[in-house]
């Protein structure tokens, strides 16, 4: 079951609290590393059920891997557009006008 975690900090620290997730990461792919291991010597050992239970196991930490990548992605996007908005003046807390066409253009 996914649940979803929700954190606050301050602007300026998230550069600080990214790298301490992909600190977390990093230790995360040692374990993986040391599972495809396992996975590399039950080949050489003729242990195909062995092998094939670790490779499925690798491939969804790999998986998770990549989830937490794609969010750590998305929230230093978020990051760095709102420090561009901040040093350009525009206030990232203020609500944002939405331009909507009422009459679709033709080509008479």
């Amino acid at each position: 079951m996914k649940v979803l975690l929700n954190y606050a900090v301050e602007l300026n620290d998230i550069p600080t609290t990214i790298g301490d997730l992909l600190g977390n990461l990093s230790r995360q792919l040692e374990k993986t590393q040391e599972i495809l291991a396992d996975s590399i010597g039950q080949t050489y050992d003729n242990s195909i059920t062995e092998a094939l239970s670790t490779i499925d196991t690798l491939r969804q930490d790999l998986s998770k891997i990549d989830q937490s990548l794609m969010d750590y992605s998305s929230i230093l996007a978020g990051y760095v557009k709102t420090a561009a908005d901040i040093n350009s003046g525009i206030d990232p807390t203020a609500p944002q006008e939405i331009e909507e066409n009422v009459e679709p253009q033709t080509n008479d």
